[in-house]
């Protein structure tokens, strides 16, 4: 590590990087949430009537095809472009592009091509809906953001050219001064659309600056008729359908991979889930699209629109790409809040999408059939390879080791560490299963060092004294190893006190607006910051590297097979002071530590992982079975544990930490799911005013015999398919029906508890009191 004494003398300079170089400050219409995370700004050009043009003829899909040329083809797909060579004045190059499906016949099209006829969107919406490319730009002079469109021949002209098996368009946006080419290539069997970043030109970034590109923003768009549904990663997975009638709902605009959490917003936001997959999917007329973001997926946000909602009658889902952040402050007394964008060039280096289409021959082409796509993508080009075993089954189990905890000694106030779960408690928690028959477990051993109790950078592998020392955990560890169990001691470097050669004046991440990013604890009636509490500083990724480096060696130097290094598997945020960490800079980061881990320590447990670190993990734990239940959203889809299964091993949230324990154990069931129990030795009323009160739920006690019992059905159900993948998954009302690929059936009745294998019943009665509990 960095020796104290270089870290002391720079807390002098720390006043240096309290601004970004270059910010530019404009007003903003309302507080952000996180940097780049905010709805799609009002478009102020949007005017006009919605009456379509006398001029509008509607075209058939033939006559536009006669109007396009091949630019390339192969055995599964044709791609089709407007034919800008025979291009005139009356009949002028129309921003449409065209992906034929050679199997099926059917024919997905960039836009629709009779948008000029939508008799619900403005002139306005109708020039996006012809676009391949729509633009958002600040403006610092009139204190503003706008939109461009590439199918707004009044503000955007485009020139083709050849280039092997597609064409390279090239945008320039004259009014904003930017210019930016695409290319669009076929491949054996998608159709890749890319930008390199570098080639973007800006005439003047001081008055317009580029901040983001929604890319083909209506491909695959189904208008107010069309029967189909969008597939988004949110959650374990979601299906918005078409023409919901939820046109009052907020649009559907999340980012993948989550909120950049550099900025600190003023109240708690909504709890919601993550997106930890950069695709998305698109099903309509028996056949599917599965789009996936293969670079720039850092910086993406996926949106999505029903008609009416979307003030057209088209139903849309798009890639949208931030390309520079935002943050919001308040000067002063001032109540409106400030808006700063991230100046400097542009720090994603590429994007590309790649739009894959997809069909079975039985004409029952549906989500099951979008997941296996996305899986065969990860599997074949995304670096992850399968390591699921055959009849495998284990056991989830976080043990919660020490806490800081305040108490009086003498009638003065002072805080100690106190151990909830020493290491002697951990082995008779984890033997006490073992003799109630389960056999297989995966152990995470959480805030067992000093530093991870105290809240400071942990990396040093030192057990914590107050847990019994190095002593006590080579005897535990000892034991597991003995007994076949993996174990995965836990660091979680996200927020940090001062100590351990870090220091908050130096090593804290920088908001874009300048300031230091704290971690803020909110009340829980209000969801206003609590000021009993203690902020704490965000870690800069720039120290990551340094960080999981010295934690890869000293595991390995103290015996230890593997690691968790907790939520910063499905964390991205930047530093965006002077160290000029971009999120795409902090997920190279991560993949680099997360393959050194893998290679020097030798297993790698996740709690929750985002796509790109799929290739360097073992197990992902804490996977959700829901998704983020916005209104827009129809039904919850176990999207992630269909790509998942049979690939790598995974488990569900905590079953005992669930409002309703016993559905989620029978979600679990019928997504071939692992369970997963929190746990702790001391009785719940000692958790009172400290980090760990909300493990309330996890008195070790209280759930031995309920863990055991689940195990034993949950495996006896699904642990024979654990290596194979869902090719279909039906949930008609309460009931679901799952077939993996050997042919195995199980259904489940979440409202019954039955459970069906193969023709073989099981009922939950059986295994689980009424409430969870067994008496």
């Amino acid at each position: 590590m960095q020796t104290k004494w270089k870290r002391m003398l720079a807390c002098f300079l720390a006043m240096s990087m309290m601004a970004s170089a270059g910010s530019i400050v404009v007003n903003s219409e309302g507080d952000k949430d996180a940097a780049g995370d905010k709805p799609a700004a009002s478009d102020k050009e949007e005017t006009g009537e919605s009456t379509v043009s006398d001029d509008f003829v509607a075209r058939t899909e033939q006559q536009v095809l006669d109007s396009m040329i091949v630019a390339a083809e192969n055995d599964k797909l044709i791609f089709y472009v407007w034919d800008y060579e025979n291009a005139t004045e009356d009949a002028p190059v129309e921003d449409i592009f065209a992906l034929k499906n050679k199997e099926t016949g059917y024919i997905w099209w960039s836009s629709p091509f009779n948008a000029g006829g939508d008799p619900n969107a403005t002139p306005t919406l109708r020039k996006e809906l012809a676009s391949a490319l729509t633009i958002e730009y600040g403006d610092p002079k009139s204190r503003s953001t706008s939109y461009v469109r590439s199918g707004d021949p009044s503000r955007c002209a485009f020139s083709y050219s050849s280039i092997t098996d597609g064409v390279k368009v090239t945008y320039n946006f004259r009014k904003a001064g930017i210019q930016i080419p695409v290319e669009y290539t076929l491949k054996e069997d998608y159709l890749s659309v890319r930008i390199n970043t570098e080639k973007i030109t800006e005439k003047n970034t001081s008055e317009k600056l580029l901040t983001s590109i929604k890319l083909l923003t209506a491909f695959g768009a189904g208008d107010s008729e069309a029967e189909g549904y969008f597939v988004v990663p949110d959650g374990s997975g979601a299906r918005i359908n078409f023409n919901n009638g939820k046109t009052n709902a907020s649009v559907y605009a999340q980012r993948v991979y989550g909120k950049d959490i550099t900025a600190v917003p003023t109240t708690k936001g909504a709890v919601t889930e993550q997106v930890y997959l950069p695709m998305y999917g698109i099903v309509r007329d028996d056949n599917a699209l599965m789009v996936v973001a293969d670079k720039g997926d850092s910086n993406a946000q996926i949106n999505a629109a029903v008609s009416g909602q979307s003030k057209s009658s088209y139903n849309l889902c798009n890639f949208q790409f931030i390309l520079r952040s935002t943050d919001t402050f308040y000067m002063g007394g001032d109540t409106t809040p400030l808006t700063v964008f991230e100046s400097g060039s542009i720090k994603t280096k590429e994007i590309a999408v790649r739009y894959y289409p997809v069909a079975d021959t039985a004409g029952t082409t549906d989500y099951v059939d979008v997941a296996a796509a996305y899986r065969n993508y990860l599997t074949t080009d995304g670096g992850v390879t399968p390591k699921v075993q055959p009849n495998a089954s284990d056991l989830y189990v976080d043990i919660y080791g020490g806490v800081e905890k305040s108490t009086n000694i003498l009638g003065i106030p002072v805080t100690l560490k106190t151990a909830m779960t020493d290491f002697d408690q951990t082995r008779e928690i984890i033997s006490s299963l073992k003799d109630r028959g389960v056999d297989d477990m995966v152990v995470a051993l959480n805030n067992w060092t000093n530093a991870g109790i105290a809240g400071k950078v942990d990396y040093k592998a030192k057990a914590a004294g107050v847990l019994g020392g190095k002593s006590d955990f080579q005897d535990l560890t000892k034991y597991l190893s003995d007994n076949g169990i993996a174990y995965y001691p836990t660091v979680n470097n996200k927020k940090f006190y001062s100590g351990q050669g870090f220091f908050a004046f130096t090593d804290t991440a920088i908001r874009v607006s300048g300031s230091y990013s704290r971690i803020v604890s909110y009340e829980r009636a209000f969801g206003t910051p609590d000021s009993f509490k203690d902020t704490i500083s965000l870690l800069s990724p720039s120290n990551f590297s340094e960080i999981y480096s010295d934690l890869t060696d000293n595991y390995s130097k103290a015996g230890i097979t593997g690691v968790s290094i907790g939520e910063m598997t499905s964390l991205l945020y930047g530093d965006y002071g002077k160290k000029a960490i971009s999120r795409d800079d902090m997920k190279n980061i991560m993949t680099d530590s997360l393959s050194g881990m893998q290679k020097g320590v030798g297993s790698v447990l996740a709690d929750t992982a985002n796509a790109y670190a799929l290739p360097y993990v073992d197990h992902v734990t804490n996977v959700p079975l829901s998704s983020s239940g916005f209104d827009v959203i129809d039904e919850d889809l176990p999207l992630y544990q269909l790509v998942m299964h049979g690939v790598l091993p995974y488990a569900t949230t905590a079953i005992n930490g669930s409002a309703d324990s016993e559905r989620l154990l029978l979600q679990a069931i019928a997504t071939g799911s692992n369970l997963h129990f929190d746990l702790l030795h001391e009785e719940t009323s000692e958790l009172k005013d400290t980090d760990f009160d909300i493990y309330y739920y996890a008195h070790y006690a209280n759930w031995l015999d309920t863990a055991a019992q689940e195990y034993k059905l949950a495996s006896t159900v699904t642990g024979a398919v654990s290596d194979q993948t869902i090719v279909d998954y039906i949930q008609q009302d309460d009931v679901i029906t799952t077939t993996y690929a050997n042919g195995t059936v199980t259904t489940v009745n979440l409202k019954t508890g039955q459970i069906t294998c193969n023709g073989t019943s099981y009922a939950l009665s059986d295994y689980v009191e009424e409430g969870g509990l067994l008496s």
